[in-house]
């Protein structure tokens, strides 16, 4: 008579379901010698030896299980959970295919088949074997959520957030399915949707840090570094070992220029992990923001040692060399990163900068295009049809993109589309707009589309940077300067500026702030002192905002005129347009007012650092951009003393 052990079973289990493993497995081994035909018992017994890290002797036990059942499609199941404990993933394989034979209908077999083909990267087969599962179960949850990591995974993301929004319905306290549906908004760019979805599952698991780092990556997708700044942070707050929360949060320190701040996080992920490659080379980016060229190139070099595919790292590098004025070892240190990475977004947009300072126009431009993939974004898409430059748009907005001086650079072209006959909208920052009307007057000039309907059929879009490109590669054959008008009234309003018997030269050293953009590129205004020595001539100061408190710090300040605080109130270089009427000459920094005095075909001396913006070139007295503005360049990076002794001998022979 066989002996009772539904006693002793009960018992193990409990023990195995307390985790008491060590306990329950001889139970379960003494009721198997009693009961060898027990598949149950083999099967808890498997179970509980793969619980404990026992693989083999869960073989053993699996194996003898499936010999003595083979119809049974649960044997199969066992046996394939043993081979995936043993990463033998197409034994496990076949073992799940094997039980759904048996069992064509046991949704367990098909799951586990699925799971599986994920693991070996044959997505597609994954889905088809989710999809017979949810046939049998309509409501499997794990089914369709690890079908939705699939789909995401083929970039099928619109299928898999169709997926997320049923899961997110049938269980919507779950933070993981919110998780996941801002994840996948993120991948399809609906940022603001993304955000949301973070904030529900913040809201449902504050205490995990993943809605956290999803909603700050959206944030900064949108250019809310701010606020992202403030969710990494929240992230690393619950997390502080999660690596990439505090690599994306020293990215966005680096762009709000808090650099104490990003070097601190650079320095507690190194003492981490002291050969974490990227964290130097965000050190060695944070440096190079400061001036500090030597120390920046220690640590790229350093990264690139410990991680020679490490592309940014390239990118950086390539950087420093044209900080120190190293033209030549550039275009090696980009195609390195690019040999790593052809889609590193730096190394992309780098590369276009170096074709176009080389004057490899249809090279460059479609390189230019590489831009859109930087992060913050040059320009914001518009959310109808972009133009492709081969059907006739009923109506086309011009976006207007990156730093003022691009605007004004670009700005030319809209007339090229007037020409053709194209209606035009020129979309600018608000500042602009006074300014911009006087490009061409058949190109509306607006700050923003409220009184467009972008809603109709053959309304499309385009950035300005991408019109090049489109329209015409070679700059030789763009509409030629003066291309933008001065205000009859503006003029009139400064004519006093001029003084008879002088030689008034327009003065501005300080360009964009930003760190990021701005290494190497301003000048102290003290280095302005050889012209200010100069019998004759009288200096006009057509700084604004920043750079401006460097007037009561220089001992030349008072020969330099002022404008007042009122100056440009009304729009940005309404004002400075009409002074120039006024002036001999303007000399200045790489800056926007360069572009200002192209456009005007404004005679203008751009003083520029070694290895200068792509728009200069790397050598030549002369812009193909704008003709009117001679360019004196840094024999020696840094060196401004040079440059400015050779302006003041021409301004010398001038006068």
């Amino acid at each position: 008579m066989q002996k009772d052990f539904r006693a002793d079973l009960a018992r193990a289990g409990a023990l195995h379901r307390e985790g008491r493993l060590d306990q329950a497995i001889p139970i379960y081994r003494a009721i198997l010698r009693d009961a060898p035909n027990s598949f149950e018992v083999a099967r808890l017994l498997t179970l509980a030896l793969l619980q404990s890290g026992r693989p083999k002797e869960a073989h053993a036990v699996a194996r003898k299980a499936r010999d003595g059942h083979k119809s049974n499609p649960h044997a199969q199941l066992i046996m394939g959970a043993v081979y995936q404990a043993e990463e033998k993933w197409d034994r496990a394989l076949g073992a799940f295919e094997k039980s759904a034979e048996l069992d064509p209908g046991l949704s367990e077999a098909h799951y586990l088949a699925a799971n599986t083909l994920a693991r070996l990267d044959r997505l597609e087969e994954a889905v088809a074997r989710y999809d017979r599962v949810l046939e049998i179960d309509a409501k499997s949850v794990e089914a369709r959520a690890n079908r939705s990591v699939a789909l995401q995974r083929l970039g099928r993301a619109e299928a898999a957030l169709k997926d997320l929004d049923i899961l997110i319905s049938q269980r919507p306290g779950e933070a993981r399915f919110w998780t996941d549906k801002a994840s996948t908004l993120f991948t399809l760019d609906r940022q603001s949707e993304a955000a949301n979805a973070a904030t529900q599952a913040i809201r449902l698991a504050p205490r995990a840090a993943e809605g956290y780092v999803i909603k700050g990556r959206s944030l900064m997708a949108s250019g809310q570094l701010r606020e992202a700044r403030d969710c990494f942070l929240a992230a690393l707050e619950r997390d502080p070992k999660d690596m990439k929360a505090r690599e994306v949060l020293v990215f966005v320190l680096r762009h709000l220029e808090e650099f104490p701040a990003a070097l601190a996080q650079c320095d507690l992920a190194l003492a981490q992990s002291p050969e974490a490659a990227l964290f130097r080379e965000h050190r060695a980016e944070v440096l190079r923001a400061e001036g500090d060229f030597a120390g920046a190139l220690a640590d790229v070099e350093r990264a690139i040692a410990i991680d020679p595919r490490l592309a940014p790292a390239h990118v950086t590098r390539a950087r420093l060399f044209a900080d120190l004025g190293r033209t030549e070892e550039i275009r090696p240190a980009l195609d390195a990163a690019l040999e790593v990475d052809p889609q590193e977004p730096n190394g992309r947009f780098m590369t276009a900068a170096d074709e176009l300072a080389r004057g490899r126009w249809e090279r460059g431009w479609a390189a230019y295009e590489s831009r859109e993939h930087l992060l913050p974004p040059p320009y914001r898409p518009l959310d109808f049809i972009r133009w492709d430059g081969q059907e006739r748009p009923e109506l086309l907005v011009v976006v207007g993109e990156q730093g003022i001086g691009d605007e004004l650079l670009f700005g030319r072209l809209v007339r090229l589309l007037a020409d053709g006959g194209i209606r035009t909208v020129l979309l600018t920052r608000p500042g602009l707009v006074p300014l911009m009307r006087n490009l061409d007057a058949r190109v509306t000039v607006v700050g923003n589309l409220s009184e467009l309907d972008t809603t109709q059929p053959g309304v499309r879009w385009i950035p300005a940077g991408s019109l090049p490109l489109l329209l015409q590669p070679d700059p030789t054959k763009w509409p030629a300067a003066p291309y933008l008008t001065a205000p009859a009234d503006r003029i009139a309003k400064w004519r006093w500026v001029r003084e008879e018997g002088t030689f008034t030269i327009g003065i501005n050293w300080q360009g964009n702030p930003s760190r990021a953009v701005d290494v190497g590129r301003s000048i102290p205004l003290a280095a302005f002192e050889p012209l200010a020595r100069l019998p004759g001539v009288r200096l006009v100061s057509l700084q604004h905002g920043e750079g401006t408190e460097q007037l009561r710090q220089v001992p030349f300040a008072d020969s330099i005129f002022q404008l007042g605080n009122g100056f440009n109130a009304d729009g940005i270089f309404l004002d400075t347009v009409g002074v120039l009427h006024h002036l001999d000459l303007v000399v200045s920094s790489d800056t926007a007012l360069i572009h200002l005095c192209g456009a005007r075909a404004f005679p203008a001396f751009a003083a520029l650092r070694a290895v200068p913006d792509w728009r200069w070139g790397y050598s030549g007295e002369r812009s193909v951009f704008f003709p009117s503005v001679r360019l004196f360049r840094q024999t020696r990076a840094g060196d401004w003393g040079g440059v400015f002794d050779a302006l003041a001998a021409e301004v010398r022979a001038m006068v």
